[in-house]
């Protein structure tokens, strides 16, 4: 029976009860983060608590991200569930909290911002298709709004958009501008390689900036590669030699066809598996360096204690 962590206390899944007038539910006023756990390791941790702070601090929703806390009591969590030993993903939303004034937003930001955590097994198929490849369709909905570069609760383009490479039986959407460049996946970011260089849509695309194209950028830079952001169009795409995508669960996945057309050879890359070992490589450097601080099962965390199951 699934556990999840909700204001401060930890309770069964279909006990945890969030406000029906919740602005996140009502409005979409709220942020998350969906984060990779390996055997209880969560990866990136400082990195995505550090995204998800400077977005509340944008739009005014209150949240600590201590890293140190939050790790404690992710890894709490996946015990609960029995996925300390296990490949697992972990979300965490945060909301504005119930509404008050109807669609304006409060004077002041609300003192108790609704904060929930949950931790599920991860995908089975993602290392599968990190061997083979995925597809894509692409979707001609001109640059996503999204202004302020924030992970929103704002997803509906971006799971019809999903719906649709599902219906045409791929994985994977990319959402292209009117000016034909790529911009982004529904759930990840873009990289290409062509005659050595490998290039990723810069920020001014209007891209949301994801952790893994952060990581997978500092290792292109350590490992030589020619790397450069800058517009990608679809065309370019098509005839790279390679590509890839990146996101927190799938971390690198070769990127094989775009609608129903080969990207190179049809199999993943060479840059691609080679940065592919270079992931897997980072995420045990961090473990090791990292992780020793973090043995102790049972944290301790300020703000609204650890009641309930």
């Amino acid at each position: 029976m699934a556990v999840v962590y909700l204001n401060g206390r930890y309770v069964q899944a279909e006990r945890a009860k969030v406000s029906a007038f919740d602005r996140g539910f009502s409005y979409g006023d709220g942020l998350f983060e969906t984060i990779r756990a390996y055997a209880g390791w969560v990866f990136s941790l400082e990195r995505h608590l550090a995204r998800l702070k400077k977005g509340a601090d944008q739009i005014g929703i209150p949240f600590e991200g201590d890293v140190d806390e939050w790790r404690k009591l992710m890894g709490e969590l996946l015990r609960r569930n029995c996925l300390q030993d296990a490949d697992a993903s972990l979300r965490l939303t945060v909301t504005r909290g119930p509404d008050v004034l109807g669609s304006l937003l409060p004077p002041d930001a609300p003192a108790s911002p609704t904060l929930l955590l949950v931790a599920k097994p991860l995908d089975v198929g993602i290392a599968q298709r990190q061997q083979v490849g995925i597809g894509a369709v692409t979707v001609y909905w001109g640059t996503p709004f999204n202004p302020l570069r924030i992970k929103s609760l704002d997803y509906l383009y971006n799971m019809l958009a999903m719906a649709q490479a599902h219906r045409e039986g791929v994985e994977e959407a990319l959402f292209v501008a009117t000016d034909g460049t790529i911009i982004e996946g529904t759930t990840s970011n873009v990289f290409s390689v062509s005659k050595g260089v490998l290039t990723t849509p810069s920020e001014d695309s209007g891209l949301l900036p994801g952790i893994t194209r952060e990581v997978v950028i500092e290792l292109a830079k350590k490992e030589g590669l020619i790397f450069r952001e800058a517009p990608l169009p679809l065309q370019d795409l098509l005839a790279s030699e390679e590509a890839f995508l990146t996101g927190s669960l799938k971390e690198i996945m070769p990127l094989v066809t775009v609608d129903g057309r080969t990207i190179g050879t049809g199999n993943p890359g060479p840059v691609t598996q080679h940065l592919q070992k270079c992931y897997r490589a980072a995420v045990e450097k961090e473990r090791a360096q990292v992780g020793a601080r973090y043995k102790s099962p049972h944290p301790t965390f300020r703000k609204g204690g650890h009641g309930g199951i």
